[in-house]
């Protein structure tokens, strides 16, 4: 989702943290000085990254999980609930995850995806969290994927952020469809098997964010009023009746999909699909027309577009998978190396031998890729980035492999 993404990147995808805190706003600090009406980020004089060149080696076997608790510095089981990161091995590629979200019971999570930060410049920070100003919003926990979250960058699709300068998520009122039979297509369901389309058109209740109002209505009957449910997504999991029109705290009780401030999930079974999206609230290369945004007849507006949800095209019902900021979409296009971030996969030999090795479908680290973590239990902070990938037999990409990421960290205080 372009647009998305494009905003989001103004608060998540930059080179250093002192870049980002300036996007965010920065913030809060005495300190802090003006210009311009831009807010210059305290400056932080002591390296706080005390702990250097920590290693993680790993020799994986196929679906197996592997955990890092950067505040020994060691390897840890990951049943227990003081890992900081997963590194969950495939059958030849392993995906990563922070404690955080739905990964974990933890308050962790990663500032960057690989693709959005090098090794070059944080190893030139000296503070994670910038004097303690850095929003704590930034850190960006593990989430569901579904139709309602952007499978590009793990981040909702129906709103916009930060449109008119003041951090607020603006929705987008984008139609989505939920269904409560997967196994057909059919866009209008049935009396025992309901499909909905819905919107978000709110997000507050005054200042407060977290208040989800979904507009919703029965496909079956598309010319009835559409119903307004008021969700409080504050304080952990909502869980959404849409036949009934309730919401819960309890996860044992009906419900078709659930909010958690910025996540949604889905319940087993149920599937979603991305209905329409606004006319004119986006250009031709997705970006958002913000005069569109602040239009106060925009509720109403779309209103037709809910109602004529049912005509759209549905080839294949999304549901959830987990979603890791670790884990960017690759790039790249076959048979030319496709970069995972972390790695690239070099699916030919003459792929391979351009960067230095030997077999078809070797896997090479991208040592500048890296990222910033937070640690379990929020309170520590380390920057991380692969540094190799070992073959057993580098002219055999099918031997064993070892994998060294390396940590620098800055301990709780």
């Amino acid at each position: 989702m372009l647009n998305t993404q494009s905003n989001f990147a103004k608060l998540f995808a930059l080179s250093s943290l002192s870049l980002l805190l300036a996007a965010c706003g920065g913030g809060g600090g005495s300190d802090n000085s003006t210009s311009g009406g831009t807010t210059t980020p305290p400056v932080t004089n002591t390296d706080l990254f005390t702990v250097k060149a920590k290693e993680w080696k790993i020799e994986p076997t196929v679906n197996t999980s592997y955990c890092y608790d950067i505040d020994t510095q060691t390897a840890i089981s990951c049943e227990g609930s003081d890992w900081d990161v997963k590194f969950a091995m495939g059958t030849r590629t392993p995906a990563l995850f922070t404690n955080s979200g739905v990964s974990g019971s933890g308050t962790g999570g990663a500032l960057y995806s690989p693709f959005n930060a090098t090794w070059e410049n944080l190893i030139k920070e000296k503070d994670a969290t910038q004097g303690g100003s850095l929003p704590a919003a930034v850190w960006i926990a593990d989430s569901y994927s579904n139709a309602f979250m952007d499978s590009q960058n793990g981040f909702n699709s129906f709103f916009e952020y930060d449109l008119f300068g003041d951090h607020r998520m603006s929705p987008n009122f984008k139609t989505f469809l939920v269904t409560t039979d997967t196994t057909k297509t059919a866009t209008i369901g049935t009396a025992e098997k309901p499909i909905f389309a819905l919107q978000i058109s709110d997000y507050y209740k005054g200042t407060a964010s977290g208040n989800i109002t979904v507009r919703y209505i029965n496909t079956l009957t598309p010319d009835a009023d559409a119903k307004v449910l008021s969700v409080d997504a504050t304080q952990g999991w909502a869980y959404v009746d849409l036949k009934t029109g309730t919401v819960s705290n309890s996860k044992d009780s009906n419900w078709q999909i659930a909010f958690n401030r910025y996540s949604v999930q889905l319940n087993t079974g149920i599937g979603s699909q991305v209905a329409s999206q606004p006319a004119g609230f986006y250009t031709t290369e997705g970006k958002a027309i913000v005069e569109k945004f602040k239009d106060v007849n925009a509720v109403t507006a779309t209103l037709a577009d809910l109602k004529t949800a049912s005509s759209a095209k549905v080839t294949k019902w999304g549901s959830n998978t987990i979603t890791s900021v670790l884990n960017p979409v690759y790039q790249g296009a076959y048979p030319n190396k496709l970069s995972y971030g972390w790695y690239s996969y070099y699916p030919t030999i003459e792929s391979a031998q351009a960067d230095g090795l030997q077999a078809a479908h070797s896997l090479g680290a991208n040592q500048n890729a890296a990222t910033m973590l937070r640690g379990n239990k929020g309170n520590s902070y380390a920057r991380m980035h692969l540094k190799t990938i070992a073959y057993a037999d580098p002219s055999n990409s099918g031997s064993a492999t070892n994998w060294t990421f390396e940590f620098d960290v800055q301990p709780a205080q």
